[in-house]
């Protein structure tokens, strides 16, 4: 947008230098405007002849003592005899003398109500390119040799007074006002400046085609300098963008509402430039406050001081507030992208650490956390490039110090989402049941289980969370005051459903279940529920229930049971969510041991229906007449004889 005003500004400046070149002969002697007026009309005429397009101008004046130029009324139209360019005015004051010194001093600068229509088709030339080609040299460039180069020097340009109102540019169907702009250099040689109601509209198409409207509007800018530094000051930044299609959480209740195609943000800051040069710069950004009340994200601070040049971004001293979460770090590095030179880009942080609620990231990315008011410390090392990032010594605890987590992790593969791959390593978490049902309660989810959960007593856990693409998994060792397992979990977005293995050698699974006959229990299971919403509601429907819906199947290698040890017992379990009905099973040689059992509610297992049996197989009682298979020949019996002795008299 900066790049349309720059070249309508410069399609303005040509017209002025060369209606200057051309009347500066006729009208140096003599200063009257009947003369230049006639030097106008003839100026006029030229550049219609050069341009071979309609070029108005309503007056001009030039004062040769204190070159004073003023263009009134100036009306360009394109090839096709549409509106162009137009100006109400534009002036401009010099100082001829600094010429001497190599020094090109603007005193004041003027440019009034300026109205641009550029236009360029894909097929064709732009509407602008016939005056770009009218004043373009024909001449070839002569080759510039090293004393040339070197005798050559450099016009120093001094500006000191600039004011523009009231300019509309559209290239195409990108639009562009400003209504005011200032800029002034006081007698002490401050630096003072000004933008007013700055507006600009823009579509673009992403690499996958999906056209996104862009739209800018800035309230006010203002620059103002001091003894050994520049304020700035900006109100009521707004940037948007529409993508014109309905939000990817739309009609997805678990989705939060963060969209890049989708964005209506508006932000105020001050900044403090403490130097600027050719190729360096240090700003502290004093004030930063931003908001996006669709999306969810409210920036209430945010600043740091930043020391820049081409190749790298140094950021000290920094504070970020999102609504209650604040998280500082003492000092960053940012490495600048280039492919000219190779180089990607790549940052890194100290230590951040700070206090966050989870609920604060709610709106934009989890509503299940929309109720999760619990206070977390947090402190981790992060970095980075444009393709990862790291966390490293990532510690996180309650205030109370009752929950306290640390890991290591990362993101992998931004793009495409399908091969995105987060994972973190968690070292060691402990916390209390008490702890971990108040997290899980935070949570505007169903609860199963969470009688048996305040039974393990204090919670150990090491392992591995990994996210995918519509997958997550979750596995590690679970160790409690009940006893210990090994966990592996996959949450299957694809198919919607639950996968898992479970194995132990040895929790008191009675204690956990409230069946105080039950002792330490060795197993190992796999088990499959439903998490399909459609699918489960058919089945509630049907069946009612609060269970989940779902499969276990264990293998028992040892359970006591009061004072007796069993082992090698298959269990097999299955839910419709009203009820679950299971089955146990002991394989003995000639008798099974079976037991059916029902129950109904996760918190009321100890109230289950049991029904036991028995499986008699294999067993010739007495008065059972044997099988003629069974009997055995005279021949055979005479052999089985004729082995034994040999086995008894080996002599024989």
């Amino acid at each position: 947008m900066k790049r349309y005003l720059v070249l309508a500004l410069k399609i303005v400046g040509g017209f002025v230098a060369a209606i200057v070149v051309i009347l500066v002969v006729a009208a140096f002697l003599l200063n009257s405007s009947s003369v230049q007026n006639k030097a106008l009309t003839y100026a006029t005429e030229q550049l219609r002849t050069k341009l071979q397009t309609k070029v108005e101008i309503d007056s001009i004046h030039i004062n040769f003592l204190t070159f004073d130029v003023n263009l009134m009324g100036l009306d360009v139209e394109d090839r096709q005899q549409r509106k162009m360019l137009q100006a109400e005015k534009l002036s401009v004051k010099l100082d001829l003398w600094k010429l001497i010194t190599k020094k090109l001093e603007i005193e004041s600068a003027e440019i009034n109500a300026v109205r641009a229509r550029l236009y360029q088709p894909k097929d064709s030339a732009a509407n602008f390119q016939f005056v770009i080609d009218a004043f373009k040299s024909d001449k070839p460039k002569a080759e510039k040799t090293d004393t040339v180069k070197k005798s050559k020097s450099k016009l120093d340009l001094d500006l000191k007074k600039l004011k523009v109102q009231n300019i509309d540019v559209v290239f195409n169907e990108d639009t562009f006002q400003l209504e005011k702009m200032t800029y002034e250099k006081t007698w002490l040689g401050h630096q003072q400046g000004e933008i007013r109601h700055l507006h600009g509209k823009f579509d673009r198409a992403t690499k996958k085609g999906e056209m996104r409207t862009h739209l800018v509007e800035l309230d006010h800018l203002t620059l103002s300098e001091k003894s050994d530094h520049l304020m700035a000051d900006i109100g009521d930044l707004h940037f948007a963008i529409d993508n014109h299609l309905p939000r990817k959480n739309a009609d997805k209740p678990k989705r939060g509402f963060f969209d890049v195609g989708h964005l209506d943000v508006t932000s105020n800051m001050q900044l403090r430039i403490n130097h600027y040069g050719k190729d360096t710069a240090n700003v502290t950004m004093t004030k930063f406050v931003a908001k996006d009340s669709v999306t969810g994200f409210n920036v209430r601070d945010l600043h740091f001081t930043a020391g820049i040049n081409k190749e790298k971004v140094y950021l000290s001293d920094v504070t970020i507030q999102h609504d209650s979460t604040v998280l500082t770090f003492d000092k960053g590095e940012l490495t600048l992208p280039s492919k000219k030179q190779g180089r990607k880009l790549t940052y890194h942080t100290s230590e951040i650490s700070g206090r966050t609620l989870l609920k604060d990231i709610s709106r934009p990315f989890a509503p299940v956390l929309a109720n999760f008011t619990i206070p977390l410390e947090l402190k981790v090392k992060l970095s980075g490039t444009d393709t990862s990032m790291v966390f490293r010594d990532i510690h996180v605890n309650t205030v109370d110090n009752k929950l306290k987590l640390d890991a290591d992790g990362g993101m992998e593969h931004f793009s495409p989402k399908e091969a995105l791959n987060i994972h973190f390593h968690v070292k060691n978490m402990t916390t209390p049941t008490k702890t971990a049902i108040d997290i899980i309660n935070q949570f505007a989810v169903k609860k199963f289980m969470m009688k048996q959960l305040k039974a393990l007593g204090t919670i150990n856990y090491t392992g591995d969370v990994q996210i995918l693409y519509k997958k997550e998994l979750f596995k590690g060792l679970l160790r409690t005051d009940v006893g210990s397992l090994n966990f592996n979990v996959t949450l299957d977005e694809n198919t919607k459903y639950v996968l898992g293995q479970v194995n132990t050698s040895a929790i008191h699974l009675g204690k956990v279940l409230e069946m105080k006959d039950i002792g330490d229990v060795a197993c190992n299971a796999n088990f499959t529920f439903d998490m399909s919403k459609p699918r489960t509601a058919v089945m509630r429907k049907q069946k009612g229930g609060k269970l989940p819906i779902g499969k276990i199947n264990a293998t028992v290698t040892e359970v006591s049971y009061k004072k007796v040890k069993v082992k090698d017992i298959v269990v097999v379990v299955n839910s419709d969510g009203a009820v679950a009905e299971g089955n146990l099973r002991q394989k003995n040689k000639n008798v099974d041991l079976l037991c059916d059992f029902t129950f109904t509610d996760t918190d009321s297992v100890h109230k289950m229906k049991v029904k036991p049996n028995l499986k008699v197989h294999d067993v010739k009682w007495p008065w059972q007449k044997k099988d003629k298979g069974d009997a055995k020949t005279k021949e055979q019996k005479n052999a089985e004889k004729g082995q034994k002795k040999k086995k008894k008299f080996p002599w024989l």
